[in-house]
């Protein structure tokens, strides 16, 4: 299968490198240990010639994952920042860089093929999607479009992204297309809120139009066997360091040099800090930067059962701190506008929680309130939710060294700033234990609550940015991946233009992928971005859902 999914696209393609040749000295300095630091050595690896030992990852936390990242054991808290959603269609660079990564059960397979063959064996097919007031459960039959509201959503394809940039999604909707099942379920798959980027919700439309006849039930949608990290990460990182790459965790990377009296745009130096001391070392003419600038995890603050998570307003942390240095220093380069995505936490901030109990209770009475086996549905939304609540309850067991005793389940809220309809706070001055009451009610679970929340252990958190990259903006505020008339230095993440929906784990393995191929002069072409909306039998499949 994986070779099907990949028939064309590592050919011959040219290079459009504008740097630096690459010789067998060259070191290749990756800023982030996220998905696309990750990626984009795997793919220098594997398609350049850039040797394992001469790859340097500086990550600022002490492991690598970023919004990925996992943690727990039997004898602490598991906890992670949620589980991403794949497709086989639209997430071809990802599938790319996880062809390259054995299994960790099964070496004889990449990681890639695991998956795949997970889910042939784990099908998606949800009971209940939406849980209107009063507990009243909807399979979203019926979609509740109007004819004005189809048009609308016709009209939003095939718009050309310059003429809507930096407006918001009611700007393009009256207020009854937000009280449709389409919208419910759209919003809460792909956590965009009215207020956010137009022309990403048209990117998410274009891109996913070929499912949206199986958007309820799930069935369109790829998972991995254990959460994102244990299934990705993890190898991805034994991988490269079987490959010689070097990580150098705790490392804060704060500032970039440019070659000076020039038009073009070469680093010199780059300058960081590891473990309170200050260092920084020369770039020569064959070596190269990528950096993942920004961050959706940035200062995220966790709480417990009684405690509240901090809102942390500070930039603390240090992730925007390089983007924000090296656009000071280069104004005429266009390398985005930080701004635009660190100062709006009132619109960024989303929360979270993970739940661990050592008994079935809760997830016993979901299995029976909603039909939904775990894992079964990608979540279950409640529309009428204050704080645009979601509940994931996940396949059993979610995390490799997970004990069979042990039950998860996680849930975010899209509206942090609201007060909730059964607990008369906001979420975020809620604890965990207050979350937890929250959620019950919606569910219905009233009766049962008290030893619901006394067997567990619900740990919330705020994450000021994590829709940071959803917010309206021009297209100037981000930076092309390979800036013009950079000979070593390019971007990677969510907050580059690759064309790509920013929210996808794909976007940062595309500008990975990208950036590799401009710069490296990899072998292989970078595909294209993925929509079916030119295609007649995707139109035939959509019609009767759009219809409905």
């Amino acid at each position: 299968m994986a070779g099907k999914v990949f028939k064309g696209l590592m050919g011959n393609g040219k290079s459009r490198r504008r740097g630096s040749a690459v010789g067998d000295d060259s070191r290749l300095f990756i800023v982030g240990g996220g998905m696309a630091g990750l990626s984009a050595a795997i793919f220098a690896v594997r398609d350049s010639k850039i040797s394992g030992r001469n790859i340097h990852v500086m990550e600022v936390h002490e492991k690598a994952g970023g919004s990925l990242y996992g943690e727990g054991d039997a004898n602490t808290v598991y906890f992670t920042r949620g589980d991403w959603k794949f497709g086989i269609k639209t997430h071809n660079c990802l599938w790319d860089a996880l062809s390259a990564v054995p299994s960790l059960d099964d070496p004889k397979k990449s990681v890639f093929q695991e998956i795949v063959e997970y889910n042939e064996l784990h099908k998606h097919n949800a009971r209940s999607r939406l849980i209107y007031a009063g507990q009243r459960r909807d399979h979203a039959d019926r979609m509740g479009l109007s004819w004005e509201h189809r048009l609308r959503l016709l009209a939003l394809i095939y718009v050309p992204e310059k003429a809507i940039e930096n407006r918001r999604i009611d700007s393009w909707f009256d207020s009854s297309f937000f009280k449709t099942n389409f919208w419910n379920v759209f919003f809460s798959m792909f956590a965009l809120e009215s207020w956010n980027d137009l022309v990403e919700m048209k990117r998410y439309v274009r891109r996913y139009l070929h499912d949206f006849h199986r958007m309820v039930s799930g069935q369109g949608e790829t998972v991995t066997p254990y959460n994102n990290y244990d299934s990705m990460t993890v190898p991805m990182v034994r991988w490269l360091t079987d490959q010689g790459v070097q990580f150098d965790m705790g490392c804060k990377v704060t500032d970039l040099d440019f070659k000076p009296g020039t038009d073009d745009l070469t680093v010199e130096r780059l300058y960081y800090t590891q473990k309170g001391e200050e260092k920084s070392l020369g770039i020569r003419k064959c070596d190269f930067v990528f950096i993942t600038n920004g961050s959706m995890i940035a200062d995220t603050r966790r709480g417990s059962n009684t405690e509240v998570p901090a809102l942390e307003r500070g930039k603390l942390d240090g992730s925007w701190t390089l983007w924000e240095n090296i656009v000071e220093k280069r104004p005429d380069k266009q390398l985005g506008n930080p701004a635009n995505f660190n100062t709006r936490i009132d619109e960024s901030a989303w929360m979270l929680f993970c739940v661990n109990s050592k008994e079935r209770l809760f997830f016993d009475l979901y299995e029976r309130f909603t039909g939904n086996k775990p894992g079964q549905a990608n979540m279950v939304t409640f529309p009428d939710s204050a704080w645009h609540i979601s509940v994931l309850v996940p396949n059993h067991p979610h995390f490799r060294n997970q004990p069979e005793d042990t039950y998860l389940f996680g849930a975010c809220g899209l509206r942090p700033f609201v007060e909730g309809n059964f607990v008369k706070k906001k979420m975020c001055d809620c604890t965990g234990n207050e979350m937890l009451t929250e959620a019950c009610h919606h569910f219905g679970f009233i009766e049962e609550m008290p030893r619901i929340i006394e067997g567990s252990v619900c740990v919330p958190a705020m994450m000021p940015y994590e829709m940071s990259h959803f917010l309206t903006r021009k297209s100037s505020d981000r930076p092309k991946v390979v800036p013009e008339g950079s000979t070593n230095l390019a971007f990677m993440g969510q907050f580059v233009e690759s064309d790509e929906c920013v929210m996808l784990v794909e976007s940062s393995v595309r500008s990975a992928k990208m950036a590799v191929k401009e710069l490296l002069g990899a072998v292989g072409t970078v595909p294209e971005v993925y929509t079916g909306v030119y295609s007649p039998r995707c139109w035939m499949e959509v019609l009767p859902t759009a219809l409905s």
